[in-house]
């Protein structure tokens, strides 16, 4: 029997919730599972479910489970210590509306360390249920140095008369768990709130509060009537706080009408900064002491007093293994889980393609692959090629392939990209959770430019007043809907390139306009047909846009390609060289020097490239741009691989993808036309995205333009 229990908490915790019904439809957990869901609104289907636990049948269920899976509390961290029961915690995120803030994320990267089971996704659990790891938990606090300090600056000579403030659950415990020091005042009194363990353990002299407090502005006044009714008649010398937002009415009047000395001591759970309540009461001058437990903490707030948890365990932090969490495939009866790398870019790719393939072999007979992105928070054109050819080779074999736990920026590469709708997303798993190094990292990929930019589109897009404003952005800056942390060549964020595009374009369409009669009349006097040509192409990370020219071919020249020999595939048959033996490089790149289709007005503007005018518009609205890469079709991007290399194996055909395509490139100039091989086509793009500057795109416009005035080009 599995144990689900997210404790009594105000918050609801939907997102674990989920991940249990994930796991108990996908048959990955096939005993019984109760679940205790607390302030949760969705219950998972296939469990039993109960609201709250009264503490004897919880301790029961504890001690008959098999594993429970609890949110990332140390309480109940340190409550199946004393059970020796296999756990595992996964942490709320205020994100999904599961907590006021992040600090169980700072626990869990915490308890992390020390080696406990932490399942930041519903793959983690799966790992830790496939490897059956039991972890070593949190050792027990011991709180005598700090009830030791309370007792020497507080005695009860001082300051006779104690009030103690804290509200039901942890922050109980936690005053419980400093007896030592509050135990030898004769005259006190509590103020808490009510369930059936504080009813049972604290003295008759109390006055029950009211919860909860989020989101219940009523509570709150109850709160504060009771603080005036009781506090300025019992004048507490000393008011002490463990901590939680139901003190804040307590603590305030305590300070302002009982002229009380007030210490808050935060939670043992706090590593990177300090509550909200602990704030806002800091800021309101109502606290003369606060008691921290982190380093890190202390160092941000001087006012603080830093009284380290005293850990006798703490030579073996970090020390342990968390074997469960390095497994890179899991595989059950019918279904298989492989776990894609932190960054999913060139460098990693080509063996988690290796990795999929070896799940693929004939000897095995998955019904279902499941690819989990849980820690991928970077992802490239190469990434996402990996991901293509993975699905491709799952069609292959008949095997149906899901991704889980897909983050905002690969989902939106993947979105962009042209082949965004043939993968299939479970979204129930997509309420995932970073730990907080990953998240550092990622966060500094992004510039603040980029990220208030991207902040801005949201902003507009979904502000209905303001998104009258979006397309004048989206002009400006082509690129504000991709995410900041995707990783795409500097060229495509430039805004001095962009500018160059705008003034480019205009000048271009200029010459457009004018050109655009005395062009129509010979094509129309020439064949039947329409005077432009529109081609869907593959932009910047293969994100589809409709390219622009003049039509140069007959009326029905995509029918008749059948007819035509394609020079690239006859070349590539003749060469030995290894980038250029790609039994699929025709259906890549097609060529043909005296193409049959071609018309006669078609030869003359493909000569002088006047056909390639219309594409100034397409540069003008930010599909293209004036210098990039040749703008690849969706059959050649489908038939990319990762195992051609170039450049010294950094850079495969995928690449070519990070950059916007332009009307004019490196291979524009080299030869134009007489460029017979894709391996030539891909290697001068690859030259251009490694020398990219504005110098460099200014230096090959005056190039294009020389080539179009040089009599010896051979443009077809």
């Amino acid at each position: 029997m599995f144990l689900v229990t997210v404790g009594k908490e105000q918050y609801q915790f939907n997102a674990l919730m989920q991940w249990i019904e994930i796991l108990i439809q996908y048959r990955i957990i096939n005993e019984d599972v109760i679940v205790q869901y607390g302030a949760s609104s969705y219950v998972p289907d296939g469990a039993r479910a109960y609201r709250y636990l009264a503490d004897a049948d919880f301790l029961s269920l504890v001690d008959n489970a098999s594993l429970i899976i609890s949110h990332c509390d140390e309480n109940i961290a340190q409550l199946l210590e004393e059970r020796d029961t296999p756990y595992v915690l996964v942490p709320r995120l205020q994100r999904f509306g599961e907590y006021a803030d992040n600090h169980q994320m700072d626990v869990a990267d915490e308890f992390e360390n020390r080696g406990i089971a932490i399942a930041r996704s519903p793959g983690d659990i799966v790992k830790f249920l496939k490897l059956q790891q039991t972890s070593e938990v949190i050792p027990k606090v011991d709180e005598a140095k700090l009830c030791e300090f309370l007792q020497q600056k507080y005695s009860q000579e001082l300051f006779p008369k104690l009030m103690l403030v804290c509200a039901a659950g942890g922050a109980f415990r936690y005053m419980q768990s400093l007896v030592d020091f509050w135990g030898k005042f004769d005259d006190r009194f509590w103020i808490a709130g009510k369930n059936s363990i504080t009813e049972q353990e604290i003295e008759a002299n109390h006055y029950w509060g009211y919860t909860p407090i989020k989101n219940n502005f009523l509570n709150v006044v109850k709160n504060f009537v009771v603080a005036f009714k009781h506090i300025p008649k019992k004048k507490p010398n000393l008011v002490i706080s463990t901590g939680s937002s139901f003190s804040i009415p307590y603590l305030i009047v305590a300070k302002w009408f009982a002229r009380s000395h007030v210490v808050y001591i935060e939670s043992k759970s706090r590593f990177q900064d300090i509550s909200l309540p602990a704030w806002i009461l800091m800021k309101l001058r109502v606290l003369d002491l606060l008691v921290v437990r982190s380093k890190a903490i202390a160092d941000l707030y001087s006012q603080t007093l830093y009284a380290p948890i005293d850990n006798k365990d703490d030579s073996t932090a970090g020390s342990l293994h968390r074997d469960y969490k390095q497994a890179s495939i899991v595989t059950f009866d019918d279904i298989a889980f492989i776990f894609s790398p932190e960054k999913l870019e060139f460098s990693t790719a080509r063996q988690f393609l290796e990795d999929f393939q070896a799940l693929c072999n004939p000897d095995e007979n998955y019904q279902k692959i499941i690819i989990d992105m849980s820690h991928t928070t970077v992802m490239d054109s190469a990434g996402l090629g990996t991901l293509t050819n993975c699905l491709r080779i799952a069609r292959a074999n008949g095997t149906d392939l899901s991704l889980w736990s897909v983050s905002d920026a690969v989902s939106a590469l993947i979105g962009l990209s042209s082949l965004g709708n043939l993968f299939v997303i479970d979204q129930r798993s997509n309420t995932f959770r970073f730990s907080n190094p990953i998240q550092r990292t990622k966060v500094a990929n992004i510039t603040r430019t980029g990220m208030l930019l991207f902040r801005l589109h949201i902003l507009l897009i979904e502000t209905p007043i303001l998104r009258i404003f979006y397309p004048i952005l989206k002009f400006l800056f082509p690129w504000i809907d991709i995410d900041p942390s995707v990783p795409v060549h500097p060229s495509v964020r430039s805004p001095i390139k962009r500018l160059i595009d705008i003034i480019g374009a205009l000048i271009g369409l200029s010459f457009t306009s004018i050109l655009f009669i005395p062009i129509a009349i010979a094509i129309m006097m020439e064949s039947k047909g329409g005077i432009l040509f529109g081609q869907v192409r593959c932009g910047l990370l293969s994100k589809p846009f409709r390219i622009w020219k003049f039509r140069s071919m007959v009326k029905n020249a995509e029918q008749l390609k059948a007819r035509v020999e394609n020079q690239v595939e006859a070349n590539t048959q003749s060469k030995d060289s290894p980038s250029n033996s790609d039994d699929s490089a025709g259906d890549k790149f097609f060529k043909n020097a005296n193409d049959p289709r071609v018309t006669k007005v078609g030869k003359f503007l493909r000569k002088t490239s006047l056909d390639e005018f219309p594409q100034f518009w397409n540069v003008l609205i930010g599909d293209m741009s004036l210098v990039g890469t040749r703008p690849p079709t969706y059959n050649e991007i489908n038939s990319y691989e990762l195992q051609v290399e170039y450049h010294d194996e950094r850079y495969t055909e995928w690449n070519r993808l990070d950059v916007k395509p332009g009307i004019t490139g490196v291979w524009q100039v080299n030869g134009r036309s007489s460029v017979r091989t894709f391996a030539e086509v891909v290697n001068y793009d690859i030259e251009y995205r490694k020398n990219w500057s504005i110098w460099y795109d200014l230096k090959l416009i005056v190039q294009t333009v020389l080539v179009l005035f040089d009599k010896k080009n051979k443009a077809v």
